[in-house]
């Protein structure tokens, strides 16, 4: 074969497509099926995150904030609730003495509402001496 057959033959791949084995167009194609790939993969990843975090349901987080000196047999506390928007939320309180003996108990009803943020004031009822509040944690009420 002579050089003029081969180049003919180049010019003829290179015109329409022919892809010989190894050459720069193989390279390329390589690199955009490489690509496609990571793409998919990327898309992939992003839908499951998507999927996980919706079943996961609504985000509630609460955080025990003070308490004053119980009074008349109620002892008030301060809770911070983070929630999301227009979510009801169910949050258990406790009240315990010295001993750490459970003395009282609340299921603080939050009603939903606007704020994703807010304060509540809780008055757990007692039924001895209790000195502090613990706060065992908050859920959507509908649970």
């Amino acid at each position: 074969m002579s050089d003029h057959d081969a180049a003919d033959r180049d010019l003829l791949a290179q015109r329409y497509g022919r892809v010989s084995a190894g050459g720069p167009a193989a390279r390329n194609g390589r690199g955009v099926l490489v690509a496609v790939v990571i793409g998919v993969l990327l898309v992939t990843t992003v839908v499951g995150w998507m999927i996980v975090s919706a079943a996961r349901g609504p985000d509630v987080d609460a955080e025990l904030l003070s308490w004053d000196e119980p009074r008349d047999g109620v002892l008030t506390a301060r809770v911070e609730i983070r929630r999301d928007a227009d979510l009801a939320v169910t949050c258990d309180l406790v009240a315990v003495d010295v001993r750490r003996i459970i003395v009282g108990q609340l299921d603080l009803e939050v009603p939903a509402g606007p704020d994703e943020h807010l304060v509540v004031p809780a008055d757990i009822p007692l039924e001895g001496d209790g000195i502090v509040p613990e706060l065992r944690g908050c859920r959507p009420a509908s649970e």
